[in-house]
């Protein structure tokens, strides 16, 4: 191995697929150890021919993936992730972003070592309905949980998503934030927001404005191609209020040198977990969910977690500037 050398990139010239970087590692984990993400200079690493099984596995982005075998209980577990979300998940990145790569490390150090595949489909708003409803995949990852317990004041997505999913073990926690122009009065409350224009990027879920009673004759949703956009959309008056993770609104509004103009509403800002999403119909259901956890809890011990929470984002900020 070289200086700069990711199984991503290695599998790229070995098959002409980021994807495949999973058979590099299944061939290897002896040598590699129990992160795929990290290889280290001078390893000698075995490069398989792909069989049929193999090339039956490999990903596409927006491929229409078979059901056929999918219900049988040998089968891998099938996890669907996308790209344009940085840095939680993108393809361009060389383990596919934070969430899939915490998402291969837990199945990776789970109990009972189960068979995996990891797919990019970019077409997020597709992961979850019809892709895991249908059973195409069994794991959707980066979902946020609606507070289920509180029954009958849920929004309609907030319900639609308690009465068919299951949820893991939170996968990564992350601070949300209400931005808008320096020039708005500070917001304390939440519903000094009614009357608005939220900014929320398409298909992202809607949950964390249900949750505080903001529904659709409160505030007039708008919709930007991705999650910094937003932050373009408050500055050009095409939306009153964006809704971003922090991280990548505070990389954005450098990137614009707008940090005069964009103001956080801190009052607002909540944290919330990022989890994997599994159907209710999935006969396997409490089996994926237990070997997720148990592989998510395996590598928050060790300290695996924590390395690639810290390299991600370290990569992140400094890319950024």
């Amino acid at each position: 191995m070289e200086s700069g050398d990711f199984l991503s990139g290695i599998a790229q010239r070995a098959y002409g697929s980021l994807n495949r970087f999973t058979v590099i590692y299944d061939a290897n984990r002896d040598v590699i150890g129990p992160n795929p993400g990290i290889i280290r200079i001078g390893q000698k690493l075995f490069i398989p021919c792909l069989n049929d099984a193999a090339t039956q596995t490999s990903a596409t982005a927006n491929a229409e993936p078979s059901t056929d075998s999918l219900s049988a209980t040998d089968a891998p577990i099938r996890v669907v992730t996308a790209s344009g979300w940085q840095p939680f998940l993108d393809e361009s990145d060389p383990q596919g972003g934070l969430l899939t790569e915490i998402i291969e490390l837990a199945l990776v150090n789970a109990e009972g070592g189960p068979d995996y595949e990891i797919d990019f489909i970019n077409d997020i708003g597709a992961h979850l309905d019809p892709l895991i409803t249908k059973q195409a995949y069994d794991v959707s990852i980066g979902q946020l949980q609606p507070a289920c317990d509180a029954g009958s004041g849920l929004g309609e997505e907030s319900t639609f998503l308690c009465d068919n999913f299951a949820f893991s073990d939170p996968m990564y926690e992350e601070i949300f934030g209400y931005y808008s122009a320096a020039s708005d009065p500070e917001y304390r409350d939440h519903q000094e927001l009614a009357g608005k224009t939220i900014c929320r990027a398409t298909d992202y879920t809607l949950v964390p404005i249900e949750a505080v009673n903001l529904g659709p004759s409160d505030v007039e949703i708008v919709r930007a191609p991705d999650e910094a956009s937003c932050i373009d959309f408050v500055m050009a008056g095409d939306a009153d209020v964006a809704l971003v993770a922090v991280e990548i609104a505070d990389a954005r509004i450098k990137e614009l040198n707008a940090q005069n103009s964009i103001q956080l509403h801190d009052d607002l800002s909540y944290i919330d977990f990022f989890h994997a999403t599994v159907s209710n119909d999935n006969p396997r259901r409490d089996d994926i969910l237990a070997s997720v956890n148990s592989g998510l809890k395996s590598i928050k011990e060790s300290g695996l977690w924590f390395q690639t929470v810290r390299r991600h984002m370290s990569e992140f900020r400094n890319s950024n500037g």
